[in-house]
């Protein structure tokens, strides 16, 4: 990679353990397409609090030769560690299928 990844919290506090788990996916993203250059992640929260459950929003940007790849994926309402680390697991599968496929593509297969 050549520009480290950013990770963004919106209207929600850092987490030091949440941008861990980030980055360890990210880098497992970097085994599937050896060719990324770069990433965003953003993790927002909406603005009003809610007497239960708050939904999250993790918008995931790879950056790779040709066009990037980017996810959004949103948890349901549930236990907050629980909903974040849902959305970015799910955030990050996705993102490797599709970098799976495109190296497929450039591939010719």
């Amino acid at each position: 990679m050549q520009t480290p990844l950013t990770v963004t919290f919106r209207n929600i506090e850092p987490s030091q353990a949440i941008e861990t788990h980030v980055r360890r996916r990210f880098e497992d993203l970097g085994r599937l397409h050896p060719r990324i250059v770069d990433g965003d992640v953003t993790i927002e929260a909406p603005q009003k609090r809610q007497v239960s459950g708050r939904p999250f929003k993790v918008h995931l940007r790879v950056g790779i030769p040709g066009p990037d790849i980017n996810v959004t994926r949103e948890s349901g309402k549930g236990t907050a560690a629980a909903d974040i680390n849902l959305a970015v697991n799910d955030a990050f599968e996705t993102a490797g299928r599709l970098l799976v496929e495109k190296k497929r593509e450039a591939a010719g297969h």
